[in-house]
Order: C-alpha cells, then sequence, then structure tokens
C-alpha cells in the first residue's frame, strides 16, 4: 500500500539499518526535490513505522523545513527479523548507477559538464562508449577524471592533455593514463623539461609496454601505478632545457643625481683625475734605493743594501 506519512512517525532500527551518513543526508537536503525523491519503504511498529528502504532520503526529508509527509511504501512484518529480511531483500540486488551511467543521464538532461565532456573528448579523437566492453583504440569510460580536468584548467589545456593521450590509441584510455599526462605537463618537477607533443610522441611509441616497469617502479617506491608510468614515461620522453633567466640589467646612476654635485667640486675632481693621467707611473723602488746597476736586479740590490 502506498501512502504519505508524516516524517516525525516513521525512525529508523538500528540493528539492521546502516550507520546514517551525514555528509550524504546534508547534501540531499541541500538539494531537495520531489522529483528525485521517489517512496521509501517502511514497516509498520507500534504506533509508527521503521524505515527499512530510504532512510537517508528520510532523514534530508526531516531537514527540510516545508517537508511533513512523505511518500511511503507499507509492507507488513510480523517482528524483528522479518524487518531485517525485507531490508536484505531490497538491497542485496540492489545495483549502484555508475558513473558512466550517470554521465549519459546528465547529458540526456542537458545538466553538468556532460556536454562540455563529451565536445572536448571528441576534439581530441576521444569517444565515450555507453556500451563498454569491445573497446577501440581511445575509448574511455573514465569521465569522472574527465570532468576534473574540465574543472580545474582552461579548454586550451585540457584540449593538450587529451590529445597528448590519444596518440598512444590505448584500448581503453583509462584514469591512469589521464592521471599520468596531467602530472608530467603541470608538475615542477617535469613540465619544465618535457613538451606536450614530445610526450605524445613517446606514448605512440611505447604504448602499454612500460606497464610492468611502471608497476615495478609504483611498487618499489610506494606509489600509486599513474605515478609510476608518469616516471617511466618521462624516462623516455626526449628533455628540454628550460629557458634561460634574463640577464640582470646593469645598475646605472640616475642622471639627475649628477644635479645633486656642485660644479666647483666637479671641476676639481676633473683636473685631479687629468693629472693624474698625464704623470708616468714610478718604481717604487727604484725611487727609495735607486735604480740597481747593470746585470742587477732590483731584488739583489735589497739584498745588498
Amino acid at each position: 500500500m502506498l501512502d504519505w506519512i508524516e516524517t516525525d512517525r516513521i525512525a529508523v532500527d538500528p540493528l539492521y539499518q546502516r550507520p546514517l551518513d551525514e555528509q550524504r543526508v546534508n547534501a540531499m537536503a541541500k538539494a531537495f526535490t520531489w522529483r528525485s525523491f521517489g517512496a521509501i519503504v517502511v514497516v509498520p511498529s507500534g504506533d509508527g513505522y521503521h524505515v527499512t528502504d530510504g532512510q537517508h532520503r528520510l532523514e534530508a526529508a526531516k531537514l527540510h523545513p516545508k517537508v511533513t509527509h512523505v511518500p511511503a511504501v507499507i509492507v507488513q512484518a510480523d517482528d524483528i527479523a522479518q524487518e531485517a529480511s525485507i531490508f536484505v531483500d531490497v538491497n542485496k540486488n540492489r545495483k549502484n548507477v555508475s558513473a558512466l551511467e550517470l554521465f549519459f543521464a546528465e547529458l540526456a538532461a542537458g545538466t553538468g559538464s556532460a556536454a562540455e565532456t563529451l565536445r572536448l573528448s571528441s576534439h581530441a579523437g576521444i569517444r565515450i562508449p555507453k556500451f563498454p566492453g569491445n573497446f577501440k583504440p581511445n575509448d574511455t569510460i573514465a569521465v569522472g577524471e574527465l570532468q576534473k580536468l574540465i574543472a580545474g584548467y582552461v579548454e586550451s589545456r585540457v584540449v593538450e592533455f587529451l590529445t597528448t593521450v590519444a596518440a598512444g590509441g590505448f584500448r581503453p584510455i583509462t584514469a591512469n593514463h589521464l592521471k599520468a599526462v596531467e602530472h608530467l605537463l603541470t608538475d615542477r618537477e617535469f613540465a619544465p623539461h618535457i613538451a606536450a607533443e614530445d610526450l605524445a610522441h613517446t606514448i605512440k611509441a611505447v604504448g602499454t609496454s612500460l606497464d610492468k616497469e611502471a608497476r615495478r617502479f609504483a611498487a618499489t617506491h610506494g606509489v600509486t601505478f599513474w605515478k609510476g608510468l608518469a616516471s617511466t614515461w618521462f624516462q623516455k620522453c626526449k628533455k628540454r632545457r628550460p629557458a634561460a633567466s634574463p640577464a640582470p640589467a646593469a645598475k646605472t646612476i640616475p642622471s639627475k643625481l649628477g644635479s645633486l654635485v656642485r660644479p666647483e667640486m666637479a671641476q676639481r675632481a676633473a683636473e685631479m683625475a687629468a693629472r693624474q693621467s698625464s704623470q708616468p707611473k714610478t718604481n717604487v723602488t727604484s725611487s727609495v734605493m735607486g735604480d740597481p746597476a747593470p746585470g742587477r736586479s732590483a731584488l739583489d740590490q735589497r739584498r745588498a743594501s
């Protein structure tokens, strides 16, 4: 039987229900809409009801100031064991909606970034199949990672990432491939030394032949596979020297400082410099001890004296 029931009359039995995810409840309450609420499943219990399916939706509805009743399917249970059995029956064969299924649903609804993701992927030669399985080169179902790139970078940068990874012709392009390319082209340790076109050439040349080496690297260094993949690709990629920093300009004394020097002082300094330059340089040793005799050095003369 389907009925509208007051939210205050419905409780959760913790004996068989899973722990409440408060963060999820708050998110559902913030985006509350009847279009996606559906009907919860309850069983009579005393003067009220126990919810066997839909506890998060119920708690989100309780947080909404304008919601006092919710639609519910009422099923009968003689005891708590039957209640728990209903919970098992409802949930054991339930299939969660995948990221790919949500992507195509958003595409049909015209919401989210699905249309932009499809457009940029197609521009780079990447296909997102609705029914994965028999992958072709450059197919991908890593829609979550694609949408992260689109949310985090400008369009030209996203296209650079996607065209680079598409050079590999992977079957399929995985989230690991996308993360490795992004890392190499943005991280300060790697990005200054390689160019996107050189990385694309490397990926095309090696394909998946370095996957075992990347896994060994990841296991040895305790990092994720995609970081191991990035490191192995970097080792094979052509390196470019970073552009040299321009030399600092020579400091010059501002011309207006000259106006701070009195003219007569400047004239006197110029005359002294002229006299010093016109006077011949004298040998200090010869001026004190006289010129050495022929065939003797100044050192010999000092020793003799």
